[in-house]
């Protein structure tokens, strides 16, 4: 039996979307650690599903290479892939870039206060070391400036892109000074702020380029969970 962290039922959430929804949180927060077994029957069993919609979830997760299926063996949680990490961490780093701009040229005085009300928030979640919090509200900061933009879509697309980098962004959570992170959304939002055109651009590299130089502490850390040539 494995256990899993629950998730609340959207309005209007499907059982099939709210069991893929709940599986993905487990598998970027470490719940479901890379390298280890799952079974189509113990994640039903834990989230209290029947095994249609778990199944369903594993052939996407499959499909985005979260999971692999190996014949007679059994399926296992991806370890980490540094490839696709990088392709997640690039497209965000192109499309922030941009959109941090337009955000400095159209964002209203609204904005402004959900932004820092998602700082607050953050600072709460830091004060009660809850992790897993702090990584939404840090996902729904960048969210929030992309609908200052009208650009929601994007953000969906980038979403889909970056379950591989956001395993390591949780993982690095474990390894990171939280009040840099915060410092640097505090920089961001002042750049929004004071339309600082020609700081945005710094702003978000310096943001999402932090990886790069965890990744090779993490290596060393969990070795365990990064992929090499014969690895899963």
């Amino acid at each position: 039996m494995i256990t899993l962290e629950l998730l609340g039922k959207e309005w209007g959430e499907s059982v099939r979307d709210w069991t893929f929804r709940t599986i993905l949180y487990n598998l970027v927060n470490l719940v479901l650690p890379p390298g280890s077994a799952v079974s189509e029957n113990d994640v039903a069993a834990a989230l209290g599903t029947s095994r249609t919609p778990v199944r369903e979830a594993f052939i996407r997760l499959a499909q985005d290479g979260l999971l692999v299926v190996y014949p007679q063996k059994g399926t296992y949680v991806s370890l980490v892939d540094e490839h696709r990490v990088e392709e997640g961490r690039y497209m965000r780093l192109c499309l922030e870039m941009h959109t941090m701009e337009l955000a400095c040229e159209i964002r209203t005085p609204e904005d402004l206060v959900a932004l820092e009300t998602n700082l607050r928030l953050q600072r709460l979640a830091v004060d009660e070391k809850k992790p897993s919090r702090f990584f939404c509200l840090d996902e729904d900061f960048h969210r929030l400036v992309f609908a200052a933009c009208g650009k929601e879509r994007i953000w969906e697309a980038i979403r889909k892109m970056s379950s591989h980098f956001d395993r390591v962004r949780m993982l690095s959570l474990h390894a990171t000074d939280w009040e840099k992170i915060i410092a640097q959304h505090h920089f961001l939002l002042e750049v929004i702020s004071t339309r600082n055109h020609w700081k945005a651009r710094e702003a978000v590299s310096e943001h999402l380029t932090k990886v790069n130089y965890d990744l090779g502490k993490l290596r060393r850390e969990y070795p365990s969970y990064f992929r090499t040539t014969q690895g899963r």
